[in-house]
């Protein structure tokens, strides 16, 4: 089925989520993707954990899951040798005869024409150990017997004689198998054409973000045993080029896919891809190395694009990889998948990590209070994946994930319920993954009246009191508070000036070598607030408070309300102001423009007839009395 983008109205952010995340997209814009930190999501357990696998719910799930932020999904493929697909449903579907209202049978006649030309395979063992696996026709489950060359086999005594069904949610019929409820067409083209239809809803430049699909590849069981583990996938039985997931991938996003392919071409010249501008900023290549060609380009084995890079400059949207590969699977054409598809682990690590009682991350952490290099603190793709729901401490621990360089990703049922049905814990988990903003802010600021003189309370601070623990706030752009200096190409090194000036002057007071920055990450931000908290200890009661309570950081929404940017004082918002001070502006000045140049074309009009009429050497009277000078075109 055709799945489309259809989130509840309870998932879409309200006006201050909106600039939460929209700010925290612009704030990390030119960082390479491998360092920031994402939500992600299993899709098996917060959708199918009941074991049903219906169009509608799977639509709402999935919708909510984008909605609510979610950018990583792991997906389950279990390939499906009778109906050769890649489906969603751990279990093959049969095919059927009949239909849901004189009830529906296993078609002997399609199974014998699906097993006459099946190659013989041997035995093999069970991937989980026991007794061996026959290998059988076209799939395990269609005959107990293996067939042999110039046989055409036929279901046994064992075949279900029917297959019990229920209704779904929009009325369409599932097929019950063993402990599953499957929809007939519930697959990857699904979950291909959601995608589709969520990028078509999200495609202007301020909702426009990546995601990332882990695909997870199994076999299917066998309808007959549900619960047995399905066969090697040989021969035959194996998907062909257009049946494979990388194929299908590239074939319905052929631009907005990014590839191994392209990011390999990519990588060979700097200057041809990530040093163009990307909206307002180019990639921050001081993540990674960079080398010097034998054509004098630069170049980079490791590297990776900015996020603002791939949205808004090459039009990127997605990226795929591998995750799990069952043993049944181990023949799958991975070779011809490669430019399409990331290999297992390329764009996601696996963290180990411990959580103290405190929910601070006791090891994994990527903060180092004696390692500054971006090369040395390698927290590239570094992700924790939650197996177990901690609904008391899981939003303090994501957010110290957060603050370590590590993205959280759900592998579990929150409060034991699938996403459709209860929204709250899955919203609460992906709003702890955001860094940056304390709980509450960025404060609302009116959009009437747009301007800078409306409102001061438009600028940035890092306030490092027990309060806040190192998040931002903003404050009154006139307050007089010290300022967060960054080095050139070195994203964890920070210092603080040494006078405290209002946010207008912040540029000027950075010691040399350094520049009023943002923190673009949970881990930066860790490290400028580990440093404030460092100064704080050694300076005396006056000067510790004042910084403990706030830090001038290089975000300000002062030309438009919420709109944050970080080019100073003076930033303009990159985006087009839609209100309607703006709208009555862009008609009036074409409106202003027309009647000039209409003026224009009269003057010019007069001034011609004038010069023809004394170079006339002919004159006649036309229809109606008109004189025409000349002749008469």
């Amino acid at each position: 089925m055709a799945l489309v983008y259809a989130p509840d109205p309870g998932t879409l952010p309200d006006e201050q989520w909106e600039a939460i995340y929209l700010s925290s997209r612009d704030a990390s814009a030119a960082i390479p993707i491998n360092f920031i930190t994402q939500p992600g999501v299993h899709l098996t357990p917060a959708c199918f954990a009941n074991g049903v696998y219906d169009d509608i719910p799977a639509q709402t799930c999935i919708s909510n899951l984008l909605a609510l932020q979610f950018h990583r999904f792991v997906v389950d493929l279990y390939w499906d040798t009778i109906n050769r697909q890649l489906s969603l449903c751990p279990v093959e579907l049969p095919p059927l005869a009949g239909n849901a209202s004189s009830g529906l049978s296993v078609d002997v006649s399609a199974l014998s024409s699906l097993t006459a030309t099946t190659t013989p395979v041997a035995p093999t063992t069970s991937p989980t150990g026991g007794s061996p696996v026959k290998r059988q026709t076209e799939d395990s489950s269609l005959s107990t017997t293996t067939p042999t060359p110039n046989m055409t086999t036929t279901a046994t005594s064992t075949m279900p004689a029917s297959i019990p069904t229920t209704t779904g949610v929009g009325g369409n019929t599932l097929l019950e198998l063993g402990n599953y409820r499957c929809s007939l067409d519930l697959n990857l083209d699904s979950i291909i054409s959601l995608l589709s239809s969520f990028f078509s809803n999200t495609s202007d430049t301020l909702s426009v973000r990546l995601s990332y699909l882990d695909l997870n590849l199994h076999a299917a069981a066998p309808f007959t045993a549900p619960g047995e583990p399905a066969g090697n996938v040989t021969g035959q039985k194996l998907p062909i080029l257009e049946e494979l997931a990388g194929s299908q991938l590239l074939a319905a996003f052929p631009r907005a896919l990014f590839t191994p392919e392209q990011l390999a071409n990519d990588r060979l010249d700097l200057g041809r891809s990530w040093y163009r501008n990307s909206f307002s900023q180019s990639t921050d290549t001081s993540y990674f190395e960079e080398l010097r060609g034998l054509r004098n380009n630069n170049f980079t084995l490791d590297g990776w694009p900015g996020e603002a890079w791939l949205l808004l400059s090459d039009n990127r949207r997605l990226l795929a990889s591998w995750g799990h590969i069952d043993p049944q699977m181990q023949l799958y054409n991975f070779q011809e998948d490669d430019a399409n598809v990331f290999p297992p682990g390329y764009i996601n690590a696996d963290t180990n990590i411990s959580v103290a009682d405190t929910n601070s991350i006791e090891t994994g952490c990527f903060y180092r209070p004696d390692e500054f290099e971006a090369s040395q603190i390698n927290s590239s793709w570094a992700t924790a994946t939650f197996r177990e729901s901690i609904p008391n401490a899981l939003s303090d621990t994501i957010g110290n994930l957060t603050s370590c360089g590590i993205s959280s990703i759900l592998n579990s049922s929150l409060s034991g319920t699938v996403t459709q049905d209860n929204l709250a814990p899955y919203k609460s988990f992906a709003e702890a993954t955001i860094f940056g903003w304390a709980r509450g802010e960025p404060r609302n600021v009116s959009r009437q009246g747009g301007g800078r003189s409306d409102n001061t309370n438009r600028c940035a601070i890092i306030d490092s009191t027990s309060g806040f623990n190192g998040h931002w706030r903003v404050d009154n752009c006139q307050s007089r508070h010290r300022v967060a200096c960054r080095p050139q190409r070195q994203p964890y090194v920070w210092n603080l000036s040494t006078i405290s000036v209002p946010f207008g002057a912040a540029a000027d007071v950075c010691p040399d070598g350094s520049a009023f920055q943002l923190p673009r990450t949970g881990l930066e931000n860790t490290y400028l607030y580990q440093r404030i908290l460092s100064e704080s200890n050694t300076s005396n009661t006056n000067d510790a408070n004042s910084m403990l309570e706030g830090v001038w950081i290089n975000f300000n929404s002062l030309d438009i309300a919420n709109c944050w940017t970080s080019g100073g004082a003076n930033a303009t918002c990159p985006y087009v102001d839609e209100s309607s001070e703006q709208r009555e502006r862009n008609v009036l000045i074409p409106s202003i423009a027309a009647l000039i140049v209409l003026l224009l074309s009269v003057l010019t009009l007069l001034v011609k007839c004038n010069e023809n009429r004394r170079n006339s050497r002919t004159r006649r009277r036309g229809e109606n009395g008109w004189d025409y000078e000349g002749v008469p075109s």
